[in-house]
């Protein structure tokens, strides 16, 4: 359980000391209307972009917005394999 706990502090502590969604300083290019979703995972903090029609798109909960795939993988992010 402490670990459990140690775990989701970090990632609370990595998602305030990142910015969020809310700032605008997250969403990469010049698009007016981003659709490209940017997260880390739960697990080991990896940096992964859901396309619209990807399998979690609907489920995931931005970090970051892009407005193409190349500003998502310029910042980090690989594609969701799914």
């Amino acid at each position: 359980m402490k670990k459990c706990l140690f775990v989701l502090s970090l990632l609370i502590l990595t998602a305030c000391s990142n910015n969020t969604i809310a700032d605008s300083e997250n969403i990469s290019g010049t698009c007016d209307d981003p659709k490209i979703k940017g997260n880390l995972t739960t697990y080991n903090g990896e940096k992964i972009y859901h396309v619209p029609g990807g399998q979690f798109y609907d489920k995931t909960i931005a970090e970051e917005m892009f407005c193409t795939e190349e500003d998502a993988e310029a910042a980090g992010y690989r594609k969701s394999m799914r």
